[in-house]
């Protein structure tokens, strides 16, 4: 039933229906008595809804299965879940075909709902049962599942868009796993994407992307189409971007203890304290005189280091580490050498206390230690039984049933560390001065003197003459470990060295024959006449810092990293490392928390944080320069971007002449109307077709009365009234209520 009130024709139960809609409180039952069955009429009440209409637009749910891509992508590039991103894309199309065929109907199905529920429940059992077995990344695999699952249930156009919710889910869950910069690329993608079913939901409304602007009304210069409402949202979606960078760069990152530190749980490593090193490397097979291991594992990562070995290491990753701070990652030492092999002399082993079946806490001498360096370590590949630790670990957290401690402050477990588990380590960054350390003396304790002086036999003399000589103008212990490493720092590196010769002693031959060599010669070399000046030292194993990740904060760790270098003993202070290998960090110790994304961004130009420092404000003068200059450019570009259209439009306006039918607001107000009836009619009209001629093709009533006022606003050199404007803003809200929207 149609009337009309005050010059305006209404549909009276189509006003009916919304005003109800609106007022659900006008359903409940009279609450009489406080009976069980008003309590669950009320509650049916209160929940009653009306259905959304379904969502017919081909368009919005193709560009709503695109943007679900990019972050399956990224899950299968960074947790090399290819066959689960696989599976999952193939319910994802599925889902969205059987949404759209279904959106015919006018009723969901139940029974598909119900199944969906399921295998919602099913997929949550899945993740349970995987965070206990080893499933790789079973947290992520879950969100994927989500996402294919629910795609059957994208009816309505709510439904349609919260589907990009679960597309963000599964890129934060690629986020998570995410070591390096490729994840940018899958953001920028997911982002554009989203942004075009945005503008697909926008163009099916109808209302906010209305050109405002009379019939035969053309854009004079193709330069003007900047002003249209889509470069608005990629002007803000640009703008966002570079402010959300700046903020996650110049903002400091957090980096003290976290609520819950990240470690497996998957099933437990079982197994009592062990001695044993576990490392598929080993053992050796020698081959014309020369040791041929697994290039996939590195040898050194044993009970004992064998010097004779030649040959590189793969670049396979092995693990990434997040810390705040750069350092290497000590596994183990050894004390003992006997000419070609290095060996630990006590091969007994404690086990470390446990303050829960996660918690290890790691008993600290006198040695005097600063702030806290939180590690966690993600290994990719499989490991020995060592784990690795930034020095001096106080606390480690595992899933484990023991960890046993060495002689050598070397932490280990009772089973090899597989691909997917995560362990994370709490150390105490030493506190090395040089000058503390020149004045730290000889006064060595007896076990670090009988334990760590030791000299084979056949140690030849011109060895200890080298030793003298390069230290002769060295005063102290630090001044002549000091002297040793730079010495050793002009040596040649190099994989393949001479093989070693049956019966010879190897720094001997590396010094005054080969005269390069390995990092394990390198190392020992310095050990061996440190020892022979009566300074105790052992060497150690491990990996180096590796490659790292500014934005991510990971560092990536290969199998090339893996190396050999020194820890000379000081009273009062412990063990301190050098590294008189060329190429690597000749004082590794580990540096101060980095609480800024860039405040290590002078080491990829070979300049040392402290160098920096030094250089006061000279150096800062020269920094400022460059990097206000880059500001500069990038806030004027960005200023450029958000007053383009603003200039545009005032040089249109100044240079053009304005049409007397844009300058009246209820001219302007008719029009849009009209413009806003056509995007509701899902109807154009042709550009040679008349306003009267496409009212007589549609043969609606409303319209008739709409192309009368348009005729008055495009024609009638007098401006229409408001009264007129007003009653074709309301036909145009009563075509919204007609359409169910």
């Amino acid at each position: 039933m149609t009337v009309r009130r005050r010059g305006i024709r209404f549909n009276l139960e189509a006003a009916k229906k919304y005003k109800e809609s609106l007022r659900p409180w006008r359903h409940l039952p009279p609450l009489g008595g406080c009976g069980e069955r008003s309590l669950v009429k009320l509650f049916q009440a209160l929940t009653k809804k009306s259905p959304a209409p379904p969502e017919r637009s081909l368009a919005l749910r193709r560009a709503a299965f695109w943007a679900a891509l990019p972050p399956m992508a990224a899950v299968a590039w960074n947790g090399q879940l290819w066959l689960e991103s696989a599976l999952a894309l193939f319910v994802l199309a599925a889902g969205h075909w059987y949404s759209h065929r279904a959106a015919q109907r006018e009723k969901p199905n139940l029974r598909v709902r119900l199944l969906l529920f399921s295998a919602l429940h099913l997929a949550v059992l899945y993740m349970l049962a995987g965070l206990f077995s080893g499933v790789n990344l079973p947290q992520v695999q879950f969100a994927l599942y989500a996402q294919a699952i629910t795609a059957f249930d994208l009816r309505s156009r709510l439904n349609v868009l919260s589907s990009l919710g679960m597309s963000l889910l599964v890129l934060y869950a690629a986020a998570t796993i995410s070591r390096d910069y490729s994840m940018l690329i899958f953001l920028l993608a997911f982002v554009a994407l989203a942004l075009s079913v945005f503008h697909f939901a926008e163009k099916e409304d109808g209302e906010r992307d209305v050109k405002l602007k009379a019939e035969g009304e053309r854009m004079k210069s193709s330069a003007l189409s900047i002003l249209h409402p889509s470069f608005f949202v990629l002007r803000l979606a640009l703008l966002s971007s570079i402010f959300s960078f700046c903020i996650f760069a110049f903002l400091p990152q957090f980096s003290g203890r976290p609520l819950i530190p990240p470690f497996s749980l998957s099933v437990p490593i079982r197994g009592g304290p062990k001695a044993q090193v576990i490392n598929p490397a080993v053992p050796l097979v020698q081959v014309n005189g020369i040791y041929e291991p697994n290039e996939d594992y590195y040898y050194g990562f044993d009970s004992n280091l064998d010097l004779r070995y030649r040959g590189g290491l793969s670049d396979a990753v092995v693990m990434y580490v997040r810390s705040p701070a750069w350092s290497y990652w000590r596994s183990h030492s050894y004390d003992t050498y006997n000419g070609f092999m290095w060996a630990q002399s006590d091969a007994s082993v404690e086990q470390v206390q446990s303050f829960s079946r996660v918690s290890y806490q790691i008993p600290v001498g006198d040695e005097i230690l600063g702030e806290e360096i939180w590690q966690t370590y993600y290994i990719v590949r499989d490991q020995p039984n060592l784990l690795f630790t930034a020095y001096r670990p106080t606390q480690i957290y595992i899933n484990a049933e023991s960890i046993s401690r060495d002689a050598g402050v070397g932490l280990r477990v009772s089973e090899p560390l597989t691909a997917g588990m995560v362990y994370s380590v709490v150390s105490r960054r030493p506190i090395f001065d040089a000058e503390l350390l020149r004045a730290a003396g000889s006064n060595y304790p007896a076990e670090i003197t009988e334990r760590y002086l030791q000299l084979p036999e056949n140690i030849s003399p011109r060895v200890r003459e080298l030793a003298h000589t390069l230290t002769a103008n060295a005063p102290t212990a630090f001044d002549k470990a000091n002297a040793l490493r730079d010495y050793l720092l002009t040596i040649p590196y190099d994989y393949f060295p001479p093989p070693h010769k049956p019966g010879a002693e190897v720094v001997d031959t590396f010094l005054f024959e080969d005269k390069r060599g390995l990092c394990e010669q390198f190392a020992t070399a310095h050990i061996i006449m440190l020892r022979a000046l009566g300074i105790p030292a052992r060497m150690v194993a491990g990996y180096g810092a590796g490659e790292y990740n500014a934005l991510s904060g990971y560092y990536t760790v290969r199998l090339n990293n893996a190396h050999a270098w020194v820890e000379v003993y000081f009273p009062k202070y412990g063990w301190v490392p050098f590294d008189p290998t060329p190429g690597w960090n000749p004082s590794p110790y580990p540096s101060p928390v980095s609480r800024w994304i860039f405040q290590n961004a002078f080491d990829a130009f070979g300049i040392s944080g402290a160098e920096v420092a030094s250089a006061g404000v000279a150096i800062l003068g020269v920094i400022v320069g460059p990097l206000m200059i880059l500001f500069g450019v990038a806030g004027a570009v960005a200023l450029l971007i958000w007053l383009a259209p603003k200039l545009l439009k005032w040089l249109r306006t100044r240079w053009q002449p304005r049409p007397a039918l844009d300058a009246d607001a209820n001219r302007k107000k008719i029009l849009a109307a009209y413009h806003a009836a056509q995007k509701r009619l899902r109807r154009a009209r042709a550009p040679a077709q008349t306003a009267r001629e496409f009212a007589a093709q549609l043969s609606r009533a409303e319209l008739d009365e709409l192309t009368a006022a348009v005729e008055i606003a495009a024609y009638r050199p007098e401006p229409p009234s408001a009264q007129l404007a007003e009653r074709m803003q309301a036909l145009v809200w009563r075509l919204k209520a007609e359409s169910g929207r």
